[in-house]
C-alpha cells in the first residue's frame, strides 16, 4: 500500500489549490499546444531533455484525480521526474520498487519523486498500491508530458502485434488509446526548473540508478 508523508499530502495539495488558481487564464489544452507534439524515433532519435535544459511545466492529474501544476513542484527544491511506461511492465514496477525503499534517502535529500505515465488513473492507482514508498503519481492523459519530456514513442506495428499476444492492450491502458510509450527516463530539476541531471535510454529494462539520483538531488539543497 502506498505511503504517504505529512510532507508529500502537503506538497500535493499546495500545487492543487496552485493549478486551480491558474485554471482561468491557462488550460491544460494550451498548456499541451506549448509543449513539443513530436514523437521520437528510437532508430534515429536520442531520447530525452539535457543537463542545462528548461523542463516543461504542463499540468498533469495524479492518480488521486488532483490536477498538479509541475512549475510549483519545482520552486519547492529539487525534485525527481521519472517516466515509466505502465504497471503491466515488470521492469518498471521493480524500478519503482527500488525508489519506494529510498524514502528516507529522499527525505534527507529534500528531494519529491514524481512518477509519470500514459497510464489510466484507475491504473496509475493500482501501480501505487503495488508499490511502497512516498512518491507522487501522474497521469499523462494525452502524451503531452512524454513528448515534451522528448521521451514518447509510438510502437511499430510488430511490437504491437508481440504486445496484444502478451494480453497487453494499450488501446485500454493508456488514457488516450494510443500505441505510445516513454522510454525509461529520470530528470532532476532544480528550483528555477532546469535540468540538471538526466538519464534517458530506450532500452525499457535499463533504469537510473536510484542512488546515484538521490546524490545528485541533494548536491542542489533541499
Amino acid at each position: 500500500m502506498l505511503r504517504f508523508t505529512f510532507a508529500t499530502v502537503a506538497f500535493a495539495s499546495m500545487f492543487a489549490i496552485s493549478c486551480a488558481s491558474q485554471s482561468s487564464t491557462v488550460s491544460p489544452k494550451a498548456e499541451a499546444r506549448l509543449a513539443d507534439e513530436t514523437l521520437l524515433d528510437p532508430q534515429a532519435d536520442a531520447p530525452g531533455l539535457r543537463v542545462g535544459e528548461q523542463a516543461p511545466t504542463l499540468t498533469l492529474m495524479s492518480a488521486d484525480g488532483r490536477q498538479i501544476n509541475r512549475a510549483e513542484a519545482y520552486r519547492q527544491g529539487p525534485v525527481i521526474v521519472t517516466f515509466y511506461r505502465g504497471g503491466w511492465c515488470p521492469y518498471c514496477v521493480e524500478a519503482l520498487k527500488d525508489w519506494g525503499g529510498k524514502t528516507d534517502e529522499l527525505e534527507a535529500a529534500g528531494a519529491t519523486f514524481i512518477a509519470i505515465s500514459p497510464e489510466t488513473r484507475e491504473h496509475a492507482l493500482e501501480t501505487t498500491e503495488t508499490v511502497e514508498g512516498d512518491w507522487l503519481a501522474l497521469v499523462d492523459t494525452d502524451g503531452s508530458a512524454m513528448r515534451a519530456f522528448k521521451t514518447g514513442f509510438a510502437l511499430d506495428p510488430q511490437t504491437e502485434s508481440r504486445y496484444r499476444g502478451y494480453g497487453i492492450d494499450l488501446d485500454t491502458w493508456n488514457t488516450n488509446g494510443e500505441w505510445e510509450l516513454p522510454a525509461p527516463a529520470t530528470y532532476v530539476i532544480d528550483r528555477d526548473g532546469v535540468v540538471r541531471w538526466a538519464y534517458a535510454d530506450w532500452d525499457y529494462k535499463k533504469r537510473a540508478d536510484p542512488d546515484e539520483v538521490i546524490a545528485a538531488a541533494a548536491s542542489l539543497g533541499g
